[in-house]
């Protein structure tokens, strides 16, 4: 029972390697919120000059 027990142990995450993840996911969900933010931007400015070309040579 004891050497399972020890074997469980040797298994678990210790709080150093746990504030790595915290940190690594922190800095991946960043980076990706900023992509999205930029490819949004993006779009919508993209159809702002397509609505904007379409009313000045149509309209």
């Amino acid at each position: 029972m004891i050497s399972k027990l020890e074997a469980v142990i040797e298994t678990l995450a210790t709080r150093d390697d746990v504030a790595r993840v915290e940190v690594t996911l922190h800095r991946e969900l960043s980076a990706q919120a900023w992509k999205i933010s930029s490819i949004l931007i993006g779009a919508s400015t993209g159809l702002v000059v397509v609505t904007y070309c379409l009313v000045k040579n149509i309209g």
